[in-house]
């Protein structure tokens, strides 16, 4: 029996390399603009999903207890995953979450000075999903 070795980006994934040609991995990021303040619980759990397999993340995510930022977020994934499905041809097996991360970028309006800093500034929830797929096979010349 071949022994399994780990996927190279996720951790969640192993494969057999009699099995496998050379892998190709291609990524994606995709970008969503967050209009409220993040929990503590919310970017712990994101922090956690890096390099997870997108059956995992989405195991993970279901555990936030507060509904709204719950469903956001799945939300986004599910978003996410259906845009790759579609445009790139990916298997949603061989999909995992290769890195998400938070930016913060404030907003300035000089007629609306406001003192909660929830309002001054945009949060955008960035993730980069890579996947695997197969080459598409050469279609053979005919011969006459």
């Amino acid at each position: 029996m071949p022994k399994l070795l780990q996927h190279p980006r996720c951790k969640d994934f192993y494969f057999s390399p009699l099995s496998h040609g050379p892998l190709t991995l291609a990524y994606v990021t995709i970008s969503s603009k967050y209009n409220n303040k993040l929990s503590l619980h919310v970017k712990k759990t994101l922090k956690d999903i890096r390099k997870c397999s997108f059956y995992k993340a989405i195991d993970l995510i279901t555990y936030i207890s507060n509904i709204f930022e719950r469903n956001y977020l799945l939300q986004i994934l599910y978003s996410a995953v259906t845009y790759t499905e579609n445009n790139h041809s990916s298997n949603l097996l061989k999909l995992w979450i290769d890195d998400i991360y938070i930016k913060k970028i404030p907003k300035f309006n000089n007629f609306i000075q406001s003192s909660n800093s929830n309002l001054n500034s945009n949060y955008y929830i960035i993730i980069i999903l890579g996947f695997e797929y197969k080459e598409l096979p050469t279609k053979k010349e005919p011969v006459w």
